[in-house]
């Protein structure tokens, strides 16, 4: 839903987005919820999944969907890249030293611009030579700011991120089509 909003508006939730990139930052949590910070930062999500699976979308749903499925398909051969794998480690293992997630808060423009710049850097460095590519719809005017870019890279990493720790917890993309309203069901009830 991110990566639509800004491609389309240049903007999305400003939060959403900042705890999505910072939980890119979290490869050695001990449970979900600290990858997110807390379960408060991913009600959007969670309403968007709810929306979807039940055709309250319109046409937005089929791309945010395609988006889904790339960003799993990614995180998927991730598994088998080892240094992809190892570039994103080290990188991320870098950015942890210089963005202190619990002063998320304190994060002015120009130090929440800096986290999208090197996040979007170290996406390009890495998933962005896998395939498939993520082709990001929307307007080319909104397209063309740098700024916008960085920020739709972070919310594909952050997309990524997440489909990989869905992954490693036993989650298959199968699972979406023979369990749709079961989890429809859960991501209501945490929206």
């Amino acid at each position: 839903m991110l990566v639509h909003q800004l491609a389309n508006k240049g903007d999305c939730d400003r939060e959403a987005l900042r705890f999505s990139a910072l939980s890119v930052l979290q490869l050695d949590a001990d449970t979900v919820t600290e990858v997110f910070s807390s379960n408060e930062h991913i009600k959007m999500g969670c309403g968007v999944i709810d929306r979807i699976l039940s055709g309250k979308m319109g046409k937005a749903s089929k791309e945010i969907f395609q988006y889904s499925i790339s960003m799993h398909q990614l995180a998927t051969k991730l598994q088998y890249a080892p240094n992809l794998s190892e570039i994103i480690r080290n990188g991320v293992g870098e950015l942890s030293k210089k963005f202190d997630r619990r002063s998320v808060d304190m994060l002015d423009d120009t130090a929440e611009s800096l986290l999208y710049e090197e996040l979007a850097a170290l996406y390009a460095r890495s998933i962005s030579t896998m395939e498939p590519r993520i082709m990001v719809h929307g307007s080319q005017g909104k397209l063309s700011n740098p700024l916008t870019v960085n920020k739709v890279r972070s919310a594909l990493f952050a997309g990524i991120r997440a489909a990989y720790l869905w992954h490693q917890l036993g989650g298959r993309r199968w699972q979406l089509m023979l369990h749709r309203r079961t989890y429809q069901a859960i991501a209501r009830r945490l929206a």
